[in-house]
C-alpha cells in the first residue's frame, strides 16, 4: 500500500496526464483543424479583421468559438511601456483598434455575442506620468477592462479616476470583483468549490459581481 503522500502525488500525476491527454485530442481533432484554416474566410472577412497577427488571432478566435471552444485567449504582448511609450502606441494601437470592434461586430452578425463573452484586459495599468525615458510604468492604483457579450450593456462607462488618472473615485473594483462578474456571466456558480490534494477546500472566488455589468 502506498503511502498517502505517495497516493496524493500519483493522483496528481494521474490527473495531469489526463489533461494532457484531452489537450492533445483537441488540437489534433478535425473540427479543431478545420477551425484554424483561416484560407476558409473570405477576402473581405479577414482585411476586416485586418491582414496582421492581432487581427487574424482575433478572427481565429470566432472561429474557434464557432466550433465550439469554450474558452479562447488572444495574446499580445510588447505593451510594457517602460521608454519610448508613444512610439510603441502607434504601432501597436491600430491592430488592437480594428481587431476588437470586428470580433464583436463578427460574433453580433453571426449571433454568437448574447452566448459568448469577450474580455481585454491586462494585469496593471500605466501611470499617467510620463518617465525620463518617455515611457509609462506600472500603475497599481488604476486601469481598466473592456467588455462585451452576454448582456453586458453597450457603450457603458463604468466607474472613474481623479482629474490627473491617478487613483480611483467613488466606488473601487477588484480583481476578485472582475472575476465573480465574468464567472456569474458565465454562469458558474461563486459558492464552487474545489479540494486541494491535502483536503484543503479551495473557493473558486470570493469577489462580488459588478452590477452594472450584469445588465
Amino acid at each position: 500500500t502506498l503511502p498517502r503522500k505517495a497516493e496524493q502525488n500519483a493522483g496528481a500525476l494521474e490527473a495531469t496526464d489526463k489533461f494532457y491527454q484531452n489537450a492533445f485530442e483537441i488540437i489534433s481533432s478535425p473540427q479543431t483543424k478545420k477551425a484554424f484554416d483561416l484560407s476558409a474566410e473570405k477576402s473581405q472577412t479577414r482585411d476586416a479583421y485586418g491582414r496582421h497577427y492581432f487581427g487574424q488571432s482575433c478572427l481565429l478566435a470566432r472561429r474557434l468559438v464557432e466550433s465550439g471552444a469554450r474558452f479562447v485567449t488572444v495574446s499580445d504582448g510588447g505593451w510594457d511601456t517602460h521608454s519610448s511609450n508613444f512610439k510603441t502606441l502607434r504601432t501597436k494601437l491600430p491592430p488592437v483598434d480594428q481587431g476588437i470592434p470586428a470580433l464583436i461586430d463578427d460574433l453580433q452578425e453571426r449571433g454568437l455575442l448574447d452566448t459568448t463573452l469577450v474580455v481585454w484586459m491586462t494585469d496593471f495599468g500605466r501611470t499617467p506620468v510620463i518617465n525620463a525615458n518617455a515611457g509609462r510604468d506600472h500603475s497599481s492604483t488604476a486601469s481598466y477592462i473592456c467588455m462585451a457579450g452576454i448582456g453586458t450593456p453597450a457603450g457603458s462607462v463604468i466607474g472613474k479616476t481623479d482629474p490627473t488618472a491617478t487613483r480611483t473615485e467613488g466606488g473601487e473594483y477588484y480583481a476578485h470583483d472582475v472575476a465573480a462578474t465574468i464567472y456569474s456571466k458565465l454562469g458558474i456558480p461563486l459558492d464552487t468549490s474545489h479540494v486541494a490534494p491535502d483536503g484543503r477546500p479551495i473557493w473558486l472566488c470570493d469577489g462580488e459581481p459588478i452590477k452594472e455589468l450584469m445588465g
